[in-house]
């Protein structure tokens, strides 16, 4: 992902944080933005085109996925994987089950129990950005984490 799709998605991910909060301060904050109350911790690594390996980022987030998930009264981690719109639905769906299985295995290398994940793949069926077919858009290149 090129610094300036990072720099997009960031800031989008601040106006909607803003909004969610009903803040119309531009401060920047170092720490992550933290899910209300009531909304369990997730997790996104994004991906290079038609790759289901995990670059250091995302590795990174996986562990503080990981963290989040060894905690006391975790009951579920659901990891699913996501493509942009370009090649066929099947390619698709068959990338986005790659991304999430690799997902779950560094989430079970870092200690999570493989009986609290589930795992799904949602190829180009729901995106983060939505666009035309054959768009390469880099936030839809994704896997979620969600830790309940």
């Amino acid at each position: 992902m090129s610094r300036r799709s990072l720099a997009a998605v960031l800031g989008l991910s601040f106006l909607v944080a803003c909004a969610a909060t009903g803040s119309t301060s531009a401060q920047r904050s170092d720490s992550p933005v933290q899910p209300r109350a009531n909304e369990p911790p997730s997790y996104v690594i994004f991906f290079d085109m038609g790759k289901s390996g995990v670059n250091a980022r995302g590795v990174a987030t996986v562990r503080e996925a990981a963290a989040a998930a060894r905690r006391p009264g975790v009951q579920a981690v659901e990891v699913t994987g996501h493509t942009a719109r370009t090649g066929s639905d099947h390619a698709n769906e068959a990338l986005s089950w790659r991304r999430a299985r690799v997902v779950r295995d560094l989430l079970v290398r870092q200690g999570v129990p493989a009986a609290l994940i589930t795992v799904k793949g949602l190829g180009e069926s729901k995106p983060f950005m939505a666009t035309e077919d054959g768009a390469q858009a880099p936030e839809n290149r994704r896997v979620e984490i969600l830790v309940k």
